[in-house]
């Protein structure tokens, strides 16, 4: 009797033991999110609109490098970097580091809270000067009127600014430290960034990826530019989440020396660049506060907070791809061109007749069992419903389909054994690996009426996952899928990326009864 009430004790102290852990573990994670919402309300279009209309007003004439104007700017920033808990990152323990005289990239830095992540660093930077009065070297024209930068780049300033104040809102760190920079003279070739990485106020070797916000201020439809994810194995992933609800990414291959992400680039340290769009007023006097999309921006800002604490947080960066020198517009085009069409299995065409059922025509074969004319009634004893049905049958079936059909000048129903031509195609998926992001493949074409069209993939989706299992590359994936079907599952889940958000798609198997062993996927 002792020993069973031991036992029971023992029993007892073991579930409230777990239980109180799980408590513990749900208080954690509810603080953790309590922290990323505070974050995020802090980004307000208020403060965005009053950080873009100081930047792009008149009186600093256009914020040229080194000017009166571009010193104002920096007095600005600087002003503000200096009501955070920020640690100057500057030279001499200020804020600043001067350079050609009177221009000067402003540093602070966020030091990481791991003991073994926090020597490694991530630069967050935005340029802050633009072009003056512009003249026929920077500007489209007219010359000699104020070309205000409202977009370029006083939008990406405002970001990296209301994001540095989100990262400062409560106590919570990232594991890696953030350097935030805002460099001047981007607009005269990158000198401000190209500067400092001769003269680095962190070691160089410290800096593990750099991302550049460079004209963030024409959201359009929703589209984010991301460019650079290969400038290292892996960055498409991480770049992607299941958080954007009015948008979504373009994974752009244009990679060039256009903006400040082009020195870090050339120093072999993977460089990201975020961006909304070149338009007409650029390098303009009409690039002006009034065409800025303000809750765009806080769009932009509250995907780059996401992304960077995740950054921050990741237990490795990806190092490092030489090989991106060789990527470009055209090599995508050529790499994620989508494979040609299945041809369908069935002999004829069909259309919808006028009184809704499903008429044969076209493409018959001379040895056909059916005819022009021919109404289909049923397929496999099923009663067809419509021609997504019929299709998806012949797709999955690996014997002839078993029709009735109602043929004129004949009053009864006719039962016809109709062949069809190729394999059954099970899942109707393909897919390739993609060098620059391993452990994912990317789909090149989905046979429509599939249980994968069915499901909703699209040519170019990314599959990170298959039944929340990750798989090495395009052969493992094929193995799992194999698998799934020869134990005839009922469903495969998919971890899915479209246009850089991440979602599940379920993909169900053998819906329509037909009998489906088949090694075409």
């Amino acid at each position: 009797m002792t020993r069973l009430c031991l036992n029971l004790r023992y029993r007892f102290l073991c579930a409230f033991l777990v239980s109180f852990l799980a408590a513990i573990s749900l208080l954690a994670d509810a603080a953790e999110n309590a922290w990323y919402d505070i974050a995020r309300a802090s980004i307000t279009t208020a403060e965005i609109q009053g950080h873009v209309d100081y930047l792009a007003a008149d009186m600093l004439e256009g914020r040229e490098a080194g000017s009166r104007g571009g010193h104002a700017a920096a007095k600005y920033i600087l002003e503000l970097v200096q009501q955070t808990s920020l640690e100057p990152a500057g030279t001499n323990g200020t804020f600043q580091q001067h350079f050609q005289g009177h221009s000067q990239n402003l540093l602070a830095l966020l030091p990481g809270s791991d003991p073994d992540l926090k020597h490694e660093t991530i630069i967050v930077g935005a340029h802050y000067d633009h072009v003056g009065y512009g003249n026929r070297r920077n500007s489209f024209g007219p010359f000699g009127y104020v070309h205000n930068g409202a977009d370029d780049n006083a939008s990406g300033v405002s970001a990296v600014l209301e994001l540095i104040d989100a990262l400062t809102r409560t106590e919570q760190r990232p594991r890696r430290s953030i350097l935030f920079a805002f460099w001047d003279g981007e607009e005269k070739g990158l000198l401000g960034s190209s500067y400092w990485v001769r003269k680095p106020t962190v070691p160089l070797s410290s800096v593990k990826l750099a991302i550049n916000v460079d004209m963030v201020g024409r959201l359009t439809d929703g589209r984010i530019e991301v460019g650079g994810t290969r400038s290292g194995s892996g960055f498409r992933r991480l770049m992607s989440t299941p958080n954007l609800n009015e948008a979504w990414l373009d994974f752009n291959w244009e990679y060039k020396n256009n903006s400040d992400h082009w020195t870090f680039f050339q120093k072999q340290i993977p460089s990201l660049y975020i961006h909304t769009g070149l338009h007409d007023d650029y390098h303009r006097p009409s690039d002006d506060v009034e065409k800025i999309n303000i809750p765009g921006i806080r769009m932009v800002t509250s995907y780059m907070l996401e992304q960077v604490v995740e950054l921050a947080d990741a237990d490795y960066l990806p190092e490092y791809r030489s090989a991106a020198r060789l990527d470009n517009p055209f090599n995508q085009t050529r790499l994620e061109k989508p494979l040609p069409p299945m041809a369908s299995r069935l002999s004829f065409t069909w259309e919808k007749a006028a009184d809704g059922s499903l008429e044969v025509k076209d493409g018959l074969e001379t040895n056909s069992t059916v005819q022009r004319g021919d109404k289909i009634v049923s397929v496999n004893n099923l009663p067809l419903s419509d021609g997504i049905m019929l299709e998806s049958l012949a797709l999955q079936s690996d014997s002839p389909l078993q029709m009735s059909i109602k043929r004129a000048g004949i009053d009864e129903q006719l039962d016809v054994s109709v062949p069809l031509s190729g394999n059954p195609v099970q899942l109707g998926l393909s897919w390739r690996d993609d060098p620059a992001e391993p452990q994912s493949v990317y789909v090149t074409r989905v046979v429509p009426h599939s249980p994968a069209d069915r499901a909703g993939f699209q040519v170019n989706d990314r599959i990170y996952a298959a039944d929340d299992k990750d798989f090495a590359d395009r052969n493992e994936l094929l193995q799992h899928v194999q698998s799934q079907i020869a134990n005839e599952a009922s469903m495969i889940r998919f971890e899915v990326e479209s246009r850089g958000v991440i979602h599940p798609l379920e993909v169900h198997m053998n819906v329509l009864h037909g009998n489906t062993s088949d090694a075409s996927l």
